[in-house]
């Protein structure tokens, strides 16, 4: 039986009021009891796409659902969740107890509204109905502007490229707020068809709010300190309060926005095997934000991977690191990242590493990367003929002279961003045939430190002259070159070792990873 989605994200996007796209096309599906880590780099886009699960964020495009019910326009109270962020949060002046109890008494809890005979109550769901009524008025009310600004700008006349600049940027968000209009007309259509169960607010009893902080400071180890303030706590105590205060509530999701940042290493990693203790006894669903890669490792059931806004690969840890999907999941998951290399597959089943190594590929290597390259070229010819497609039927809409002024601005936009994508996948297109038809097999290498070991002096592939030997207790990290390319491999040993050192060394060649050199993904 499959488990049924909790959360779900269908091409969710979100685009700040300064043209910033943050997130694009966001799609994900979450089950029960998972835990989930987004992971990226600062800026990728995962605080924003939790905050837009947690609706303390709009979200621009797209659909968010949550136990089934479409919940884009729900406000924070209404979604079933519970947040813990970086900061504590905690109030200075109030004990544990009362820090805990504090958001039971203030926010109270939803139960399911009844008829007379006990049944659940539905209807038609007139807030959210409203809310994309406001909505559709505010973009209306946006593309009456715009038209007005457009009437004041013929294209014809235009010559400065600062009011071409101006032009363009108005037609965009012109083209934006249509298809926000569309998706959100759309909706609400949908709404209008489909009841939805309706709930009743009421106040938690004293002795409920007892028994749930009590029930939580036994879970989270924080009896002796609830009477405590929180300046008398260490910061692993007061992150433990702060997750209290999520627990209390009995939430059906967590959201967690980077909670360990604040703690030195070596509470960081106590705390987080303690969070996923408690996931274990509880099985809230969880989605956790953070940007170490450790902890997205050693916690997630599944990994979320981004960068610039676009999920780059979903995986579970193993498949995210023994399979990256490009360069990027590549070099970002692994401490040492993999080591990348410029290489180039030769004929008699060797790949010539920097022009200086030469390794023998894995039995089926070669016709692996050419089935690659194989499934490259016909996903291209697909995508560049539905682009035709699309750019046809926009340039006979053009020519039309039904067509209105601001409809072709329009068009005329989107056959801009039409041609540069074919351009984009033509040049893609033609290195794939390059690799096929044996003009240029470059490719990138990628191989992870531990997998490079060090050799008798009867087997070895190369000798290593160490430059930077990086003593970890148990084993050094030692740094060195292949032709101009600097790597890291590991060396587990007990004696000395020694800048200058000569070191032999062999590739584990069955552990070799291969990406495209230009877009990056992966070939094998």
């Amino acid at each position: 039986m499959e488990e049924k989605s909790v959360i779900t994200l269908r091409k969710v996007r979100k685009r700040y009021p300064n043209g910033l796209l943050a997130v694009h096309d966001f799609s994900l599906d979450v089950k029960e009891h998972e835990f989930i880590v987004l992971v990226g780099p600062s800026g990728c886009g995962k605080s924003t796409t939790l905050r837009m699960i947690a609706g303390l964020e709009e979200i621009t495009a797209g659909e968010l659902y949550m136990n089934g019910r479409f919940a884009n326009n729900l406000t924070p109270k209404d979604r079933d969740i519970a947040m813990v962020f970086q900061s504590y949060a905690l109030y200075p002046h109030m004990s544990v107890y009362n820090n805990l109890a504090f958001g039971l008494r203030m926010r109270g809890k939803h139960v399911p509204l009844l008829d007379k005979e006990g049944k659940q109550v539905e209807a038609i769901d007139h807030k959210a109905i409203r809310l994309l009524d406001r909505d559709l008025r505010d973009i209306a009310k946006d593309l009456r502007k715009i038209e007005s600004l457009l009437a004041k700008h013929p294209e014809e006349g235009i010559r400065d490229p600062e009011e071409r600049e101006f032009v363009d940027d108005l037609l965009a968000t012109e083209s934006r707020l249509r298809e926000e209009r569309l998706a959100k007309e759309r909706k609400r259509e949908e709404l209008l068809e489909h009841p939805v169960p309706l709930m009743k607010h009421v106040r938690y009893s004293k002795e409920e709010i007892r028994e749930r902080v009590a029930s939580a400071a036994k879970v989270l180890e924080i009896e002796p300190y609830l009477n405590a303030k929180p300046r008398e706590m260490s910061g692993g105590q007061r992150q433990r309060v702060a997750l209290g205060r999520a627990l209390v509530r009995s939430v059906g999701i967590f959201l967690m926005d980077e909670p360990l940042s604040n703690l030195d290493a070596k509470l960081r990693i106590q705390m987080r095997s303690e969070i996923v203790d408690l996931h274990r006894k509880i099985g809230t669903t969880t989605i956790y934000v953070t940007h170490d890669q450790t902890e997205a490792m050693t916690m997630a059931d599944r990994i979320v991977v981004m960068k610039d806004g676009l999920i780059q690969q979903i995986g579970t840890p193993k498949e995210i690191y023994n399979h990256p999907a490009n360069l990027f999941v590549a070099t970002f998951v692994g401490s040492p990242a993999m080591n990348i290399f410029p290489a180039e597959i030769k004929e008699d089943g060797t790949v010539l590493v920097d022009g200086s190594l030469s390794l023998p590929l894995p039995e089926g290597k070669t016709e692996e990367i050419l089935l690659s390259y194989k499934d490259k070229v016909e996903r291209l010819e697909r995508e560049i003929q539905e682009l035709d497609r699309e750019f046809k039927g926009y340039q006979e809409e053009l020519a039309d002279e039904k067509t209105r002024r601001s409809r072709k601005r329009k068009l005329e936009s989107r056959l801009k961003e039409l041609s540069e994508r074919k351009e984009e996948a033509l040049r893609a297109l033609g290195r794939a045939k390059d690799y096929l038809d044996g003009k240029d097999r470059r490719v990138k290498l990628g191989i992870r430190p531990e997998d490079i070991h060090v050799a008798c002096e009867k087997t070895p592939m190369m000798t290593v002259e160490s430059h930077i030997p990086e003593l970890l207790g148990n084993r050094y990290y030692i740094h060195g070159t292949v032709g101009d390319t600097p790597f890291v491999f590991e060396y587990d040993t007990k004696g000395e070792v020694k800048e200058g050192d000569k070191i032999p060394v062999l590739f584990d060649t069955d552990a070799l990873h291969f990406f495209d050199k230009e877009d990056g993904n992966g070939l094998a």
